[in-house]
């Protein structure tokens, strides 16, 4: 009696074990949230869902959004952030988001107010799912509170990775969106915007050539810049007129160390800014 009693047991346990993670091709996928340090931004070295899902990123607009109103968030102050991850067919959603400088540094602090859906990981610097708030149909949305760092902070970056899939392990996707916030009264040095759908880099990460593809809304003046994560210029690739329409051409890069870096676009239109990663040199 006492040998099947332990054979039970030990059957639970593996049970379990299963229910957390599921397996592809060698690679681990947590049903009860994601390990810390997967939400695409600079400061995780641009990790996410692909990881462990495979596949290619699309970045997306609008995912993340807040109620902080339009004059900008005021220090010590708590606000709402809610993350949307949408997907038509799918039924199983998740997310991973964190309030950080370019550099990773966590900003603010995270407040959990739904514990049935959502927790922490990574030392309350990251926000995830938990098995109870993966389900639904065509989207899944996730809220949390904020509270807004000092006053020696002027932007800060919501960073999140989603992932959904039709209920099975195939024909996952991934999503990767982007909200900046500024402290009211202030006016980034950098002002990115995140206009990631107008931008596309190719490859990222790269070690020695990228192809830029925007669309130029009006004719106007262009510099396109690489930017460390403290916003100072690394290398000017171009700097000229371009004519409206759809502009494509490909930079060399492989005078420049390996790391974290910002592509910025500058013309009569505003700012654009995207995430690059630069490996290998």
């Amino acid at each position: 009696m006492k040998k099947l009693l332990n054979v039970f047991v030990l059957s639970a346990f593996v049970l379990i074990l299963l229910q957390s993670f599921e397996f592809d091709g060698g690679s681990k996928r947590r049903r009860d949230g994601t390990n810390p340090g997967y939400t695409g931004s600079p400061g995780d070295s641009f990790k996410n869902c692909t990881a462990c899902h495979g596949g290619t990123t699309q970045n997306v607009d609008g995912w993340i959004v807040s109620n902080i109103p339009s004059s900008g968030w005021v220090p010590g102050q708590r606000y709402t952030i809610t993350a949307t991850n949408t997907k038509m067919g799918a039924t199983r959603f998740g997310f991973q988001v964190s309030p950080q400088a370019y550099n990773g540094t966590l900003l603010g602090e995270i407040i959990v107010t739904d514990t049935g859906a959502t927790q922490f990981v990574g030392n309350k610097k990251y926000i995830t799912y938990k098995a109870a708030g993966v389900d639904g149909v065509d989207s899944r949305s996730w809220s949390f509170d904020w509270i807004a760092p000092d006053s020696t902070i002027s932007e800060v970056g919501f960073y999140g990775a989603f992932n959904s899939n039709p209920g099975h392990k195939d024909n996952d996707k991934t999503f990767l969106s982007v909200l900046k916030v500024y402290r009211a009264g202030h006016k980034s040095s950098i002002n990115s915007v995140n206009k990631t759908s107008a931008c596309s880099v190719f490859p990222n990460p790269s070690n020695s050539k990228i192809a830029v593809k925007f669309e130029q809304v009006i004719e106007s003046n262009t510099s396109i810049e690489i930017l460390d994560l403290n916003g100072r210029t690394i290398k000017s690739l171009l700097n000229t007129t371009i004519p409206q329409g759809h502009f494509s051409a490909q930079f060399d890069i492989s005078d420049v160390a390996s790391g974290s870096y910002i592509l910025s676009i500058i013309n009569a239109n505003g700012r654009i800014n995207q995430s690059i990663l630069i490996t290998g040199n």
